[in-house]
């Protein structure tokens, strides 16, 4: 079931990354609070990177 939530989450994190590039803000909102667009993208990034971790290590257990 952490896959599927894995999955879902990298997912997510993708739109938003590239959902941003198509915006012509120049701030991003993350839960209320609203920052630079380029530390907004790289949460995003951030928050994918431990997304994949986490789906990398439930996969390897089998």
């Amino acid at each position: 079931m952490r896959k599927v939530f894995s999955i879902i989450g990298m997912v997510i994190a993708l739109i938003e990354i590239i959902y941003s590039f198509f915006t012509t803000s120049d701030t991003g909102e993350f839960f209320g609070f609203e920052m630079n667009i380029w530390f907004f993208r790289l949460l995003w990034v951030a928050l994918f990177g431990i997304m994949l971790n986490g789906y990398l290590k439930e996969k390897r257990k089998g």
